[in-house]
């Protein structure tokens, strides 16, 4: 069935290795971007990656994870197996404790696998890129995927869905290369639309949000077979995804009455997480500024644009002509529906991070309306396009380098406190302090709080927290082991100190747990704020 794709990694060997140029370059930044970052408890690294190393825990100790909105269960079990086979011959008991001591270690681990794993399979786009189109220049194109937009390139290192989110595209892209070969996809045994539902199966376990981008294989099925071939592909699409989706969430399958519940939640408001007025829904306008709003990178919306335009001219001449759509006709068209639903359904929660599968079609989507463009005016457009893959190439290396400035920025200033300055004051924590203790407190009472115990046992005793992690309503003060009266505890120390980035939130809650907290002074260090009693921002005590 796939003879030829299998033979594509066995000829062309120097161009292969040409092709690994981009995938080196982009494994190379991303590791260094990560490195720039800091260490995942910073205030702008913990959500999610705590989360998801938790609930690999879980998995590993065979239980139900706990954060399942997403779902995220692919990030989950994948983290699980490589943390099992970092210490293949240790019991799960004993690789939790080994995690909950250093978890910055298996975090690191479990991200540079997936940067390696996403480097692979821009290669392999490459590959298949050449030997579709028979063109190195648009085989590097396509391999700018996760360059073309830094929403992309900051979120690929994470041990987060969107990572995997990056791999799961590159796989559509490779599978859709592989239907434009010559009557590969108009075979009647079904083994693309089983490919293509194990893709989509997997993208939509890894997050939901992803879902309208798998619509575009809907377009390329039926290609030779009329109507009838394209229904019974479509069936089997569908039917493979159903049970890809089961698959790749099996781990969760006794929290499906959570994800289901979470969707409902989701869905009735237009704000994040279904939390803003539902009145506000109804708001047209205000739904059309959000599309624009996601599409105003230049990027996204000059390739969608001119794409629409080529796209037009090509169903409008082939129609006139009487013969059928061609296959890259098929396929772009089907990129940008997909597009399309995915911006609307982004659009009621308008967050770009979200439509990182659209943003790494963009490339694949420029291809084709070269090709097409240059069949139908007959012009060679290669030398525009080499100044242009140039241009781009440029600009997002220089965007990578204002990113890891940034994120090196941020690192220093939130590594400028140091919490062992405090070791003799009450240290409370609130969303979302850059604290080792405050990440793993959060992450475990998120991911289901069956870590409590093993924290208990290694955690700092003067470590609290505040949790509003799900009603922003009301607050709780907490330690490893759950709920404490907080006017009790502080009794217990000379000096206090609590750490937050969303001290506004955190302000307006604190009277609600307790009239006598009081601060000498609340200072600022970067996003983060520290408000101290008995000692100064730096870990000097007042004297008696």
């Amino acid at each position: 069935m796939f003879e030829k794709f299998f033979l594509f990694s066995c000829s062309g060997y120097k161009v292969q290795i040409k092709l690994l140029i981009l995938p080196i370059l982009f494994i190379m930044t991303s590791l260094w971007v990560r490195l720039q970052s800091g260490p995942n408890w910073l205030w702008f690294n913990l959500d999610p990656d705590y989360f998801y190393l938790l609930d690999s825990l879980n998995i590993l100790n065979l239980t139900t994870p706990g954060h399942v909105y997403h779902p995220g269960t692919t990030v989950q079990w994948l983290g699980a197996f490589i943390l099992k086979l970092s210490n293949p011959l240790a019991s799960s008991e004993l690789i939790s404790e080994m995690v909950l001591v250093n978890p910055e270690k298996y975090l690191h681990l479990i991200s540079v696998i997936f940067i390696f794993l996403n480097g692979f399979a821009l290669w392999c786009v490459g590959i298949i890129g050449k030997k579709v189109f028979e063109n190195f220049l648009a085989a590097g194109f396509l391999q700018l995927a996760p360059f073309v937009s830094m929403v992309v390139f900051k979120n690929s290192y994470h041990v987060k869905p969107e990572s995997l989110l990056v791999f799961g595209t590159l796989m559509l892209i490779i599978t859709a290369l592989i239907s434009l070969k010559s009557g590969l996809s108009g075979r009647r045994n079904g083994f693309l639309s089983i490919a293509f539902g194990g893709v989509a199966g997997f993208g939509i376990a890894t997050k939901i949000t992803a879902l309208p981008i798998f619509l575009l294989p809907i377009f390329i099925f039926g290609q030779g077979g009329g109507i009838s071939g394209w229904g019974r592909d479509a069936f089997i699409y569908c039917l493979s995804t159903l049970f890809a989706i089961v698959i790749f969430t099996l781990p969760a399958i006794q929290a499906y009455d959570i994800f289901f519940s979470w969707m409902a939640t989701v869905s009735q408001g237009p704000g994040a997480y279904g939390g803003g007025n539902p009145e506000d829904a109804m708001s047209l306008g205000g739904y059309f500024a959000n599309v624009f709003k996601l599409f105003k990178r230049p990027a996204f919306h000059v390739v969608f644009i001119l794409a629409i335009v080529i796209l037009v001219i090509a169903v409008w001449r082939r129609l006139k002509s009487g013969g059928s759509l061609c296959p890259e006709v098929r396929l772009l068209a089907g990129i940008l529906i997909s597009q399309l639903f995915h911006v609307m359904l982004i659009a009621t929660q308008p967050n770009a991070t979200y439509l990182i599968p659209s943003f790494i079609l963009i490339p694949l989507a420029f291809v084709l309306t070269w090709r097409l463009g240059q069949k139908l005016f007959s012009k060679n457009l290669e030398k525009f396009v080499v100044v242009l893959f140039t241009a781009l190439f440029i600009a997002q290396l220089i965007a990578v380098f204002r990113l890891s400035n940034e994120q090196a920025k941020k690192s220093q200033e939130a590594e400028t406190v140091l919490m062992s300055d405090f070791k003799s004051c009450a240290r409370v924590y609130s969303y979302s302090a850059s604290s080792r203790s405050y990440a793993l407190m959060l992450a475990d009472f998120v991911t289901g709080g069956r870590m409590v115990e093993k924290l208990n046992a290694i955690g700092p005793k003067n470590d609290f927290w505040f949790e509003h992690w799900w009603d922003q309503s009301r607050i709780v003060f907490r330690d490893w082991n759950g709920p404490l009266n907080i006017e009790k505890v502080l009794s217990n120390y000379p000096c206090l100190v609590i750490r937050a980035s969303h001290w506004y939130v955190l302000e307006r809650l604190l009277p609600k747990i307790s009239s006598k907290i009081n601060f000498d002074k609340i200072c600022t260090v970067g996003e983060e704020t520290l408000a101290v009693r008995g000692i100064d921002c730096y870990g000097r005590q007042k004297k008696p």
